[in-house]
């Protein structure tokens, strides 16, 4: 094969590999009948060498056709895999999610006295439920601070920190704010091991429990180093008036501390990584909608599961597109792992 055939023939970037093989074969088998027409010896000894150039391409071929049905293969297998881990999880959210009961459930609540004098009270008391840890700081500085800066007034407080935390209590009793009611588990709770599954749930217990111990007709949720905006409670609590809304939510600003990069938080309706309950405010009538403190099992994050179940059940909800909170977000490889 001469210089200029073997120029031609180097493959493109469009070019895949075998398509190069082929080709070379192809010019191969051209150049060997012309060659093998002529009688001479040199042409004989050179269509020898193209032959066994010939067939170590033909090789190469073959092989390169068998790695790619095995890689094939293996992908097969691996999606058949996959495929039957998800249908394993879904059997198991389905028995979790419980959805026919929590339906039954909205339908006797929605009949009940209380859900309709609940739309009616245009200044209800609104419950900021606040889950806490050991960021005493933060929880003064940032989370109540925002909270006591609200246009909105008729609000309490609940506060339950995830084991006893003598800083924590300390600090809170010093504010001297009777609107802020401070709890304590009895002991941390017990989480996970894995660092990615613990970060699914931490704080549930203490969320769980202080929606039980809020006096409010709404539950505003907002974890302990996070910030309202001061029109937070405002917005939600008209959102949810003019819609009738069991459930109402705006956008938030995800600050990520780590690398400073921010990201805006919303869609509607609520899709994973898009919705936080931070931005959102619902019925205490919906408390039987609890946090699922081992939503780690369906690989779920504790937001993103109970906000799925609430849609699934029929949750009404309405949503704004205004920023109501901001939301620093810690890497759950940059989280303690205590």
């Amino acid at each position: 094969m001469n210089e200029k055939s073997m120029k031609n023939s180097v493959p493109t970037e469009k070019t895949s590999f075998e398509e190069h093989v082929n080709n070379e074969l192809f010019m191969l088998r051209s150049e060997l009948a012309v060659i093998k027409g002529v009688g001479q010896r040199s042409a004989e000894l050179n269509a020898e060498k193209l032959q066994n150039i010939y067939n170590e391409l033909e090789n190469i071929r073959v092989e390169s056709q068998r790695k790619a049905r095995l890689q094939e293969a293996a992908q097969a297998g691996i999606l058949a895999i996959a495929q039957h881990h998800e249908w394993h999880l879904d059997n198991i959210r389905s028995v979790r999610d419980d959805t026919d009961a929590n339906r039954e459930k909205l339908a006797a609540m929605r009949l009940s006295p209380e859900y309709e004098s609940v739309f009616e009270d245009r200044e209800p008391l609104i419950t900021v439920r606040i889950a806490s840890y050991t960021k005493t700081e933060e929880l003064i500085d940032v989370a109540i601070a925002s909270v006591q800066r609200q246009t909105y007034e008729n609000l309490e407080i609940v506060i339950v920190n995830d084991g006893p935390n003598e800083k924590t209590a300390q600090a809170i009793k010093k504010l001297g704010n009777k609107r802020i009611r401070y709890f304590e588990l009895e002991q941390r709770s017990a989480y996970p091991e894995n660092p990615h599954n613990r970060w699914m749930v931490a704080g549930s217990p203490g969320m769980n429990r202080a929606v039980e111990l809020a006096q409010g007709d709404w539950i505003a949720p907002l974890d302990d180093d996070d910030a309202f905006t001061p029109d937070h409670l405002e917005k939600l609590l008209e959102l949810a008036h003019t819609e009738r809304a069991e459930l109402a939510y705006g956008a938030l600003i995800q600050k990520n501390v780590i690398n400073g990069e921010e990201n805006r938080i919303w869609s509607f309706p609520p899709s994973i990584s898009q919705f936080s309950f931070q931005g959102a405010m619902y019925l205490k009538l919906m408390d039987f909608f609890r946090y699922d403190e081992q939503s780690w099992i369906v690989q779920e994050p504790g937001d993103w599961n109970l906000i799925r179940r609430m849609s699934l059940a029929g949750v009404k909800m309405a949503a704004i597109k205004d920023i109501v909170a901001v939301m620093y977000a810690t890497p759950y490889t940059h989280k303690e792992s205590s």
